[in-house]
Parts: C-alpha cells; structure tokens; sequence
C-alpha cells in the first residue's frame, strides 16, 4: 500500500513488503525472548514494539507503518472498521445495508460507547498514529534526512486529524514506548487535536521544504495539503490557504492496494461489493445529498448484479461506487483539488465570489463539467460550496468533518445538515438519533486519565 508514481523509489513494491512486517518484528522480538516468554501475553490487544537495531530495518517499519495508517483509514479484507466507511455511514454517504445491530446505531446516529466496532475503529485508527510515530522515531535515529521520515510525520499527521474529525472531543492519544510501558495521554479537544497535527506537517515541511528530489517535492506536497486541512478546521480560511497556494492541481498522495492479502485489499470495495455492508446513500434523512440519483462523474456509482443486487440484509438495494471497482483500487489521502477546495473556501469566506467561482469553474473543467451558476447569495454559495466538497471527495473521508464544520463554522442548526427524522422502516424504523461524531470506546478507560468525552458538540 503505497502511492501512486511520483512517492520515493521503490514505492509500488511497499504493499508487499507491508505482508511481512509483522513476521519481521516478530522475529525481532523471538530472538531476544525464552520460549516461557513468548507463552507470557500480558495483553493480547497490544503488539509490543520492539528496537530497531539498525538502518537496515526502516524500510519494514515503513511499510508497516503504511500498512496501519492504511487499514485504519479504510479498512481492509481481514475487517470493515475503517474511518471513510463508518464516517460516511454517520453522514450522508454510506446507508447500512447488513444487519450487525452496532452498525445500524451509527447510520440511525444513536450510538452507544460500548459498541464494539467502535472500539475497533477506535484502535485501528490510533494504530496507524502510533506506528507512524514509531517509525519516524527510528528514521530519527538511523536516517534523519530520508524523504520516508517526512512521510511517516504526514501519515502521523494526517491521521490525527481524522482522529479529530470523527471523534469527540475529548479523545486521548496514548502512547506505546519502545520498552513496551504505555504512557497514556491526557483527553484532548479538537482545537488540540489539530494544532498537534499542524506540528507533525511543520516537522514535515522543515525536513524537505527546500530539498530537491520527487520524493521530497510529493512530501513537502502532502503536508501542505495535511497542513491546509489541519487549518480549515480551526477556522484558519486565509492561513489555510497559504499553506496549499504551493501545491500543484495535479498532485496526488494515494494509498495502493493489491489482491495479494486483506491486509492489502481496499476496504471500501471489500465492505461493500464483497461483504455487502453498505450502500451508496441517496438524500439520506431529508437532508443527505442526491449521490445516487444527480448523475455526476465523481460519484458514479453501479447497482449490484445476482447476488450483489442488495446488501447483507436481503432487503437494500446495494449500489456501489465506481471509484473503487476492485480490491486494487488506490484511495486517495491528499491532492491538489482538496488544495484548491480550500483555496476556493477561503476566497468564499473573503467575500470573494469571483474568485470562488473561477477556483471551481477550473477544477470542473479538468473532469468534464460545465461552469457553476452562481446561486447569488452567501448561504447558497457556502451550500454549493459544501456538496462540491462532497462530490469531488466523496468516500475519503472528507464528508463527516466537512458535516460538522458546517454546524460548527457555518451556524447551520445540526438537524438541518445531518441525516434527520424518521429512520427507514425497512431498516427498523425509530427516529434519527442526534450524535454528530463518535464516543470514545467503553475501552479507554483503561486510562486513567479519561473519564468520558469533553463534550459531544460538532
């Protein structure tokens, strides 16, 4: 799993590597261990790291890092907890199509802090933090000036703010030090959240902001972006802007998938067109936008054929995105049009609507689509604004932070911006509950510092 052609040398060959860095660092840690001590877990659900002995290991801890920041934010064959599915299943995207009760508590927004696909969510997500973390610790150690340290502090970056934008405030980042001790974080609001996160770009950005070389010009890139993000939702609309002014239309930072393993499968397409858990939305709860039925090349999407012709459940019609047809398919994390999406909203937030029209116009034009018409009015704009948002990122992960910027930034009643009112009879009926985001897990009280989220506000 790694990105497209432009990433450092040997890029494409990652998501192979990536298979056998558990069996390495396993390997690693039996050397050093009596058989007694390997019969000896002390908690099943931690992999305990272990020291990297020289320079010749960083390119394994990559790809496992890679491998984690992947599986976290789209899931993969060996399971379905992934950020984009579950967050577009919270927002307007996704609609549950199976019958796993703790799923259907996130599609009708009335969840529970001891459902158990949050807690897996919950912890693949903060793994694939703590491995890059882990990582750019080690290239800190054997190999400071390698593009591949950039990448793993984008990779720790970009996944605190998905962190940020999925779950409450309040959410902890623990640590797992290299002597295997856990040293467990205090719970941290949002603003915190992305200020760490900014923190882990501006490292980035130091180390090849100036270098020469592809590999340092698509890091410098993808932190921009990760950076540009980071500041959209503090608020930040000008600061945001000047952080991806730099950034290229054509850039790309795409995670790659194989058939060789689940663990190297896209997550999306196994969810959907093999498991059948979710399907493509269509104005969900009165308010969700038109992604099935207002035909747009950047969100079309196939009914499923035979057997795949409704989902899990026997009864919801399975219509699945075309973006990503196999368990190949490459996810994109960062490019140039969330730069010039950003671009656009600053220039909207300016009172600029020339501008904000001309940014959109060009971006449109690189897919086939015709101009926008100016709808005339600010809210209107900001509306426009938003489902281009939504079409040109659809199922990246974009959609619930874009959500709940709108409540948050934009004033906009919750209920008038997340799905609402009744739920589908077909599915149980009841009512649209009022979560705009996801508990912390029953789990984190392990840590003695949380007691439960700060507040649960968009």
């Amino acid at each position: 799993m790694q990105t497209n052609s432009t990433a450092a040398p040997g890029a494409r060959s990652v998501g192979r590597r990536a298979a056998t860095t558990a069996t390495f660092l396993a390997a690693l840690a039996l050397g050093a261990c009596s058989v007694d001590e390997v019969l000896d877990v002390p908690d099943p659900d931690v992999a305990t790291p272990v020291s990297v002995a020289d320079k010749s290991a960083l390119p394994v801890m990559r790809a496992g890092a890679i491998g984690d920041f992947a599986r976290g934010f789209q899931g993969g064959g060996d399971a379905e907890d992934g950020i984009i599915q579950n967050g577009g299943l919270l927002a307007d995207e996704l609609e549950w199509a199976e019958t796993f009760p703790t799923r259907r508590e996130f599609d009708s927004r009335n969840m529970q802090t001891v459902n158990g696909n949050i807690n897996t969510l919950m912890r693949f997500a903060q793994r694939g933090r703590t491995s890059a973390a882990r990582a750019v610790r080690a290239y800190d150690q054997f190999d400071a000036a390698n593009p591949a340290r950039a990448e793993m502090l984008n990779l720790e970056g970009t996944m605190i703010t998905l962190i940020a934008e999925t779950f409450c405030s309040g959410t902890p980042l623990s640590e797992l030090s290299d002597d295997g001790s856990t040293v467990f974080g205090d719970p941290q609001t949002g603003t915190q959240l992305y200020n760490t996160a900014i923190a882990s770009f501006d490292k980035s950005l130091t180390q090849v902001g100036s270098a020469a070389g592809t590999a340092a010009a698509q890091q410098a890139n993808f932190a921009r972006v990760g950076r540009g993000r980071a500041l959209l939702n503090l608020g930040r609309f000008a600061d945001a802007a000047a952080a991806v002014s730099a950034v290229p239309t054509a850039f790309s930072y795409v995670t790659e998938h194989s058939e060789n393993s689940g663990r190297q499968n896209n997550g999306i397409f196994v969810v959907m067109a093999v498991n059948r858990r979710f399907s493509v939305a269509d104005r969900e709860g009165i308010n969700g936008l038109p992604f099935r039925t207002e035909i747009d090349p950047r969100t079309a999407n196939t009914r499923g054929t035979g057997a795949a012709n409704v989902g899990f459940d026997g009864t919801t019609p399975l219509f699945l995105p075309n973006k990503y047809p196999n368990r190949s398919a490459g996810v994109v994390v960062a490019n140039g049009i969330e730069a010039r999406l950003i671009e656009a909203e600053a220039a909207l937030q300016a009172g600029n609507a020339g501008q904000w029209k001309t940014i959109h116009d060009a971006i449109r034009a690189t897919v086939g689509l015709s101009a926008l018409t100016d709808p005339g009015t600010p809210a209107a704009r900001v509306d426009l604004h938003f489902k281009e948002r939504a079409y040109w990122l659809f199922l990246t992960g974009h959609r619930l932070g874009d959500m709940r910027r709108l409540a948050r930034q934009y004033q906009r009643g919750i209920e008038t911006v997340f799905p609402t009112g009744a739920f589908p009879a077909s599915k149980g009926g009841g009512a649209y509950g009022v979560d705009v985001n996801f508990p912390v897990p029953f789990d984190e009280l392990n840590n003695p510092n949380f007691t439960q989220c700060l507040d649960r506000n968009p």
